[in-house]
């Protein structure tokens, strides 16, 4: 079960204050934040709590929405990206591309957060813009 999760929450909050975001707090286990890219581009990320359906411990995750799958994106090819990738990784979830970033709750920095937030929407950001050209979430 999760527990209320002060310091991560409050390390997302502070981050989106530091950046210019927006934070929007759900309850202790969700909150979204909008992140400025560059310009006027923007891309929102779901941090969200879960435990751990390997371990039973409590994770941060950090998710945003690329695009809607379709049949001629090439899992593969991001399949293969994701070795280059710092935390992120693409996952395909209710038919979405996401990118997302997981880490234990208990041990997350608050530099670490701000770097997983910042690499999810970077990420996020980019391949929706190559794989539709458009900018969306």
């Amino acid at each position: 079960m999760i527990s209320t999760l002060p310091g991560f929450m409050e390390y997302v909050e502070k981050y989106a204050d530091h950046i210019g975001g927006q934070y929007t707090d759900y309850d202790h286990t969700k909150s979204v934040i909008v992140v400025p890219i560059n310009g006027s581009r923007f891309q929102t990320v779901l941090a969200s709590a879960q435990t751990s359906p390997v371990s039973g411990r409590e994770q941060a995750l950090f998710t945003s929405k690329v695009c809607e799958f379709t049949p001629n994106i090439d899992l593969r090819a991001l399949l293969e990206q994701n070795a280059h990738f710092d935390y992120s990784k693409f996952i395909l979830e209710e038919g979405y591309v996401k990118v997302e970033a997981s880490c234990l709750s208990e041990t997350v920095s608050e530099e670490q957060v701000k770097e997983m937030i910042q690499e999810v929407a970077q990420l996020a950001d980019h391949y929706e813009l190559k794989l539709t050209g458009k900018d969306i979430h």
